[in-house]
Formats: structure tokens, C-alpha cells, sequence
């Protein structure tokens, strides 16, 4: 079975479907720090606001016990109203997913940024960890659940 779904637009600081949803509850912006240098003085800022999250396609593929999930689209974070230096960032990335549906396992995951852009887009490679991991924990989440009922 083959499922290719494309989502509509989500307006900021929203998810508009369930995925993205998942997602967004995941906080893959909460760890995201970064030094910043504001009037010569090194000052720690938070990326950690989810602005919003869009799935762009999905496709997913079922062999058995066995599936695979290939999906594109776009991360936005930003700094809290408070933050001494406003800005953000947003990352379109390619994320792949296999699990195994029998045992409720997440075999391998991985995640590409095909693109960064925003005040901080040139440092988000350095989060691709954190950013992954987050997203990572999200899906393993909603696996589990998906398992237990």
C-alpha cells in the first residue's frame, strides 16, 4: 500500500493536521539555542518558539509488518517576544521513517536539511541533532500510542 498525501497551508503558530500536530506537540524548537554577540556582548538566545510546522508531502509505504514514511516540509522557530535580539529561522527538510508495526519499534530515522533561511537560518545545521531527536521522540510517541489502542 502506497499513501501520498500533500497538506494545505498552515498559517503561523499553527499545525493544521494531525501530523503536523504531532509535530508541533514534540517542541522541536524548545532545545534550540544559540550565542549571539548583541553590542559586543556574547548573550544566549532561544530559538525555542514553534511558529509554525508544514508538511508539504507524505508518502508511506506498508510491506507486512514493515513501514516506511518519506515526508517533506518545513520547520519555522523563533526567539520569545523577550529576547534581547529578535529573529528566527526556518528549515525545509526531508525526513524518512521505518518502523516495525508488529513490535511498535522505529527501525531508523533520518533527516536533511535541504534548505535554511531567516535571521538564524545559517546556523541550523548545527540543531539538525536536536531537531531530529525531537522529531524523532514525536513519531516514537504517536507510534506508541497508535500501539496501545
Amino acid at each position: 500500500m502506497i499513501i501520498v498525501a500533500a497538506s494545505s497551508l498552515s498559517s503561523p503558530a499553527s499545525a493544521a493536521n494531525v501530523l503536523e500536530r504531532s509535530i508541533a506537540a514534540a517542541q522541536p524548537c524548545k532545545p534550540l539555542k544559540v550565542r549571539q554577540s548583541v553590542l559586543g556582548v556574547k548573550v544566549e538566545l532561544g530559538i525555542d518558539k514553534l511558529d509554525f510546522v508544514k508538511i508539504e508531502t507524505l508518502e508511506i509505504r506498508v510491506d507486512g509488518d514493515l513501514a516506511e514514511a518519506s515526508a517533506l516540509g518545513t520547520l519555522a522557530c523563533r526567539t520569545s517576544d523577550d529576547a534581547p535580539l529578535q529573529g528566527g529561522f526556518s528549515a525545509k527538510a526531508r525526513i524518512h521513517l521505518q518502523a516495525n508495526l508488529a513490535t511498535c519499534v522505529m527501525n531508523a530515522s533520518s533527516i536533511d536539511i535541504v534548505s535554511a533561511g531567516g535571521e538564524f537560518g545559517d546556523v541550523v545545521t548545527t540543531f539538525e541533532p536536536q531537531i531530529s531527536a525531537a522529531l524523532r521522540n514525536g513519531v516514537e510517541k504517536a507510534l506508541k500510542k497508535l500501539c496501545a489502542s
